[in-house]
């Protein structure tokens, strides 16, 4: 290997082309690039959904849940599967092992899924088999508020919703806060009595009225005519004359039996925003998704362009987008992108005040050439830039520096003892090109297990070993391949300036002190021996930290965002009118708070950042744009809001932040398991009382709070089979009469206009959503036609009043409840579980057939823990590998090797002064540790040796001592540099800052293993 990096160093023009070539396209590939907010995560996740309008929750998991669970319950690779029955939806959600064929295991869901699509109801919609994305989030939330008419404005909305859609890399766009056209047929009651007709039979006509088929072609005079039979509908107002006979032969028109209205539907949402603290205004408002694979900031640039010329105060449109996640990415990769040139800075610095100003030019190239170079790789392999790789890169800065340091302080050295700047180069290739390689293998090898963690964590933090990686190779390339020629050129034979004088002066003294210290420990036996019980209780105690909660532990740590989401619910059967009161009161709320920018309001729907969000007329969101300027940070914000709202009486008000980490569900999560609804409600409600009383929950809420009152109907199938009632035919009758069913659609202007029937219920209706604003009674009396003559519903159906499911769960096809909430501020997880646990052992009292598991981040950081200490076990493994290969020596490589484990007590003690917890970013910083520290061992352990096979007759003792002196320098550059390159990213971001405290204390400390311990050890063990 030196042959190469020699020959690099005497081509001169070869290698100058080649460095051209690298610099080139690593500019072309930064450029060319695409950004993303986070990886594009694929969750192994298929979700099935299903609807079936009006169908109860019970209803829905017979028909529909349990038909499909035992369809895909024997699918490969299966490692849980979930389900949510609600009104009208059934939601199955399969999730696969980690190593999976996520787009094989889909298909093959679809496959099985459609083998019983011939078991489920002819009403239900065929069922939907999706994946799921971490991607799959809006990239855009705008709303657009007008003064035109109802219909105007559903036009207006829908035409801007096109306009999106049309704009490549959008995938889908939501709109919400409009009503479309409807034509609505309100059935007379004393109609069906008195010409003895069927709802179905209305239905009927009003489908074969508006029915369009092809006809054929006839050939006349040799010529090919086509034959257009003109009978759809192209004007609303034909509805009402619609003919419609009767049995007894009677033909009437559709108006003479109901009601026709020609108007919007229904509101199932209501939207405003609110700028600057002004009145919220009614809105339109659109969310806009990308397409996998886009550059995100070029497809949010397209849609705020169109958003912005939409945006017309002078003509009544007030357009305006409060999410934007291209400019949170754009703001993101310029902080770290100045963190990152911060950080070479620093490390040019450190290297101009102890090398000289050539030397640290030429070492500080090092940074931009590697990185340049590992774009490459990060280019060619299919990686994006986001904040994880980003990250990844500054993490690496100081570490890939080191190599370059080592080699340039060697040429340095070797240029002071008269040499000619390309032999002094080559001698410090010889000396130095295997242990360096040696050292940047053991921290690849660290990295490279990484690859293994499985899940969504897994795929998350992915471009993190890749990015570190392929920088840690181009660094050992820059460092031999083109630092040693741009030192020749650089570092020549000139005068020595006072101020280099004073730097080699000061250096020889630091040398000079070293030995005599170094000398007079190694010589005190009492002083090792002290010295090495210390290092042992420094790493019992530091291991107990965490145990005894002086370090507690968490999964990711909750950054300062810039935004928020209130979650409002009221109780089941809440009208949209009174839960947009509560809407309304909370945005009183926030119109006082000085950090609030913007919100805007959606009734009807949970927030579309909530992946498990609920729709319905008594839930709301609000999303919120905190100011930029605000001195308070979200955790403060949010705690603010959450205590105000605690009081509030009308509903229940929670208030969330979004994570910068990936998605892990709610920090802590209880579920109960069993076959009885009501064990389980009362052991949910029972859990969720005793987690409100204990210190550190917040937003407790529970699966059981969902219920309602219902309205049990029973058949008396005898009486019904006596007059020639079909089950089907009654509920069918019901289903139309309460919910309505859409006859047909009518195609008018481009527009299409849903024709929905129904029975006037309530028979003084001022409008067609008032029909069911009635009493039970008026169901009894629906009369249904039969072999018998006309009866009433009343006489086959049985009524009785109880309390029902909003929603049914299963987990692998068990009823399960669950109870949620989040954590305080600077509050763990883990603590709240634990106190939840002690007091759920001596308080809550589990129903006969209920079993309790306990999970949520918890069991994420069990889980992720459990990966990353076998992935750093597997790394240890490689390193111990890489150092057998280069010592040829079991003794010497495991003597390299126990200052990995030593170095937690530089990590843990930091973490300790700074109140960080024990993390999975502080895991990765660990493991980036371990990478470093045995690099620099190496560097320490290779000169002994150097020096015993150079001077065969020096006592290990001199050795030891002068091979210290000869490292002292390099190690305590590469360290401090690895250390300053670090600490802009204590503020880069609040997320990745535990992974700095742990590797700028960790280095510190391992100082001193490499320079005292690791001599004294090397001195006792190795002969």
């Amino acid at each position: 290997m030196n042959t190469i990096w020699i020959a690099l160093l005497e081509k001169r023009a070869l290698s100058y082309l080649i460095m051209a070539a690298l610099v080139s396209y690593g500019l072309f590939s930064v450029v060319t690039m695409r950004r993303e907010s986070a990886p594009e995560v694929q969750i192994p996740i298929a979700i099935i959904t299903t609807v079936l309008p009006g169908a109860s929750p019970e209803d829905v998991e017979e028909l529909l849940t349990n038909e499909i669970e035992d369809a895909v319950g024997n699918l490969e690779n299966v490692k849980k599967i979930t389900s949510t029955s609600r009104e009208g939806v059934s939601s199955v959600v399969v999730e696969f092992n980690a190593d999976a064929d996520i787009d094989r295991s889909v298909q093959k869901t679809r496959d099985e899924v459609a083998k019983v699509r011939g078991e489920l109801p002819d009403d239900a919609t065929e069922p939907s088999v999706t994946d799921v994305n971490f991607a799959d989030q809006p990239i855009v939330i705008a709303a657009i508020s007008t003064d035109l008419p109802t219909t105007a404005f559903k036009t207006f909305a829908d035409a801007v919703k096109a306009e999106i859609e049309d704009i490549q890399g959008v995938s889908r766009v939501e709109v919400s806060g409009v009503r479309a056209r409807e034509v609505i047929v309100i059935v007379k009651k004393e109609a069906l009595l008195t010409y003895g007709i069927t709802l179905g039979e209305v239905t009927g006509a009003i489908q074969t009225a508006n029915t369009e088929l092809p006809v054929g072609t006839i050939n006349q005079n040799d010529i090919e005519y086509t034959l257009a039979l003109k009978t759809a509908i192209d004007d609303p107002a034909e509805i009402a004359r619609i003919p419609l006979t009767t049995r007894t032969g009677v033909t009437l028109r559709l108006s003479d039996i109901a009601t026709v209205s020609d108007g919007v539907a229904d509101a199932t949402t209501l939207s405003r925003i609110s700028v600057h603290g002004a009145p919220s205004l009614q809105s339109a408002t659109l969310t806009i998704y990308k397409q996998k694979g886009t550059d995100v900031t070029e497809v949010t640039g397209r849609v705020r362009d169109l958003i912005n010329a939409r945006n017309k105060p002078d003509e009544g449109v007030t357009a305006y987008v409060s999410f934007d996640n291209g400019d949170q990415i754009k703001k993101d990769l310029n902080q770290l992108t100045r963190v990152g040139l911060e950080a070479v800075a620093l490390v040019m610095i450190v290297l101009f005040a102890t090398l000289g100003w050539r030397e640290a030019l030429v070492s500080g190239l090092s940074i931009p050439l590697s990185i340049l170079v590992s774009f490459i790789a990060l280019k060619e392999s299919g990686n994006t830039i986001n904040f994880i790789s980003l990250f990844s890169l500054i993490l690496s800065i100081g570490i890939l520096v080191d190599s370059a340091i080592v080699i340039v302080e060697a040429i340095h050295v070797n240029l002071g003892k008269g040499m000619d700047p390309v032999a002094a180069a080559r001698k410090a290739l010889l000396e130095y090109s295997k242990p360096l390689t040696a050292g940047t293998l053991t921290t690849v090898a660290v990295f490279f297990p990484l690859f293994t963690i499985s899940g969504v964590t897994g795929e998350f933090i992915k471009s993190i070993p890749f990015t570190v990686i392929f920088v840690l190779l181009a660094s050992i390339f820059v460092a031999l391949g083109m630092t040693p020629l741009l030192a020749a050129l650089s570092l020549k034979h000139r005068s020595v300036s006072a101020f280099e004088r004073t730097q080699e002066v000061y250096a020889e003294k630091l040398r000079i002190w070293y030995k005599q210290r170094i000398g007079a420990f190694l010589d005190n036996k009492q002083s090792k021996k002290r010295f090495v019980i210390g290092i042992l209780i420094a790493f019992v105690v530091a291991l107990a930290l965490p145990v005894v909660g002086l370090v507690k532990a968490t999964f990711f740590p909750q950054g300062n965002v810039d935004y928020l989401y209130v979650e409002i619910e009221d109780l089941q059967g809440t009208p949209l009118a009174q839960t947009d009161l509560h809407a309304r009161a909370v945005e009183e709320v926030l119109y006082q708070l000085p950090e609030v920018e913007s919100f805007t309001t959606m009734v009807g729907s949970g927030s579309s950042f909530n992946e498990n969000a609920s729709r319905g007329s008594r839930y709301a969101s609000i999303n919120v744009n905190l100011r930029l300027d605000r001195t308070k940070r979200s955790s403060e914000v949010r705690n603010e809001l959450s205590q105000q709202f605690a009081s509030y009486r009308g509903a229940t008000i929670r208030v969330y932040e979004l994570s910068d980490g990936p998605p892990s569900g709610a920090p802590i999560k209880i579920t109960f398991e069993g076959d009885d609804l009501t064990a389980l409600k009362k052991a949910a409600l029972d859990a969720r009382t005793l987690l409100r009383t204990t210190p550190g929950a917040t937003e407790v809420i529970t699966s059981a709070e969902s219920d309602a009152s219902e309205f049990s109907l029973s058949i008396d199938r005898m009486k019904a089979a006596e007059l020639g009632l079909s089950p089907l035919q009654i509920a069918q009758t019901l289903r139309t009469a309460v919910f309505g069913v859409e006859a047909t659609t009518l195609k008018v202007g481009g527009e299409e206009i849903a024709v929905t029937v129904k029975l006037a219920l309530n028979p003084n209706f001022a409008t067609p959503r008032d029909t069911t604003r009635t009493t039970i009674e008026s169901i009894r009396s629906i009369p249904i036609p039969t072999q018998k003559g006309t009866v009433l519903l009343g006489s086959v159906l049985t009524v009785s009043l109880g309390s029902a499911n909003e929603v049914v769960r299963h987990e692998d096809d068990i009823r399960i409840m669950t109870v949620t909430s989040e954590v305080a501020a600077d509050t763990i997880p883990a603590d709240v579980t634990t106190l939840f646990e002690a007091a759920a052992q001596k308080d809550l009292i589990l129903p006969e057939g209920v079993r309790m598991k306990i999970g949520g981040e918890t069991e994420d950081v069990d889980q992720s823990f459990r990966d990353m200490f076998r992935a750093l076990i597997f790394g240890v493994a490689l390193i111990l590998i890489v150092l057998v290969v280069e010592f040829n020596q079991f003794r010497t490589s495991f003597l390299v090797l126990l200052v990995v484990p030593l170095s937690l007590i530089g990590v843990l003690f930091g973490l300790l002064i700074t109140r960080q917890p024990v993390s999975f970013p502080t895991m990765l910083g660990f493991i980036a540790l371990a990478g470093v520290v045995v690099n620099h061992a190496i560097i320490l352990v290779d000169v002994f040796n150097h020096l015993r096979r150079e001077h065969p007759e020096m006592p290990l003792r001199e050795v030891v001592i002068e091979g210290g002196a000869i490292r002292l320098r390099p190690i305590i550059l590469t360290k401090v540099t690895s250390i300053i390159g670090l600490v802009p990213l204590l503020f880069a971001s609040d997320l990745w800052q535990p992974i700095a405290v742990a590797m700028i204390f960790g280095l510190s400390f391992t100082g001193v293993l490499t320079l005292i311990l690791l001599p004294a050890l090397y001195l006792k063990y190795v002969k």
